[in-house]
C-alpha cells in the first residue's frame, strides 16, 4: 500500500492536509453552515404555521360567510313578513277611510235628496196655487163674460 501512495505521491503531509481541511470543514460548517440552517428550519416552521393559520381563517371566514349569509336570509324573510304586514295594515285602514267617506257622502246625498224633495213640495205646493190662482181667475172672466 505504501508503493501506492508513493505512486500517487501521497504522503503523510497529504493526511495532515486532508486532517487539517476536515477539521476546517467541521469548525466552518459549525459556524457559518448550522446558523443558516437553523434559520431554513426556522423559515419552514414559520411557512408551515403560517400555511395552517390561513387554512383555519380560511375555514373561519367561510363559517363567518354562511352565518352571515343565513342571517341575511332570515333579515329577507322577517323583512318581507314585516312589510306585508304594513301593507296589508294600510290596505285596512284605506279601505276603512274610504268606507267613512262612502258613508259621509251617502249622508250627504240623502240630505240634498231631502232638500231637492222639500223644494220639489214647495214648488209643487206653489205652482197649485199659483194653478189655482190661475183658474179661479180665468173662470171668473168666463163667468163674467157670458
Amino acid at each position: 500500500m505504501s508503493e501506492i501512495l508513493e505512486q500517487l505521491e501521497v504522503n503523510h503531509t497529504f493526511l495532515i492536509q486532508f486532517a487539517l481541511f476536515a477539521v476546517f470543514f467541521f469548525i466552518i460548517s459549525g459556524v457559518y453552515l448550522k446558523p443558516f440552517q437553523k434559520i431554513i428550519e426556522k423559515r419552514n416552521k414559520s411557512l408551515k404555521s403560517d400555511v395552517e393559520g390561513a387554512s383555519e381563517l380560511l375555514k373561519s371566514v367561510e363559517l363567518k360567510l354562511n352565518e352571515y349569509e343565513k342571517a341575511l336570509i332570515q333579515i329577507k324573510s322577517e323583512a318581507k313578513l314585516s312589510h306585508d304586514q304594513a301593507l296589508a295594515q294600510a290596505r285596512a285602514q284605506e279601505e276603512a277611510a274610504l268606507n267613512k267617506h262612502k258613508e259621509e257622502l251617502k249622508k250627504e246625498y240623502l240630505k240634498v235628496l231631502e232638500g231637492f224633495q222639500d223644494e220639489k213640495l214647495k214648488v209643487e205646493s206653489e205652482l197649485k196655487l199659483q194653478v189655482s190662482t190661475i183658474s179661479e181667475s180665468i173662470a171668473q172672466k168666463v163667468l163674467a163674460g157670458k
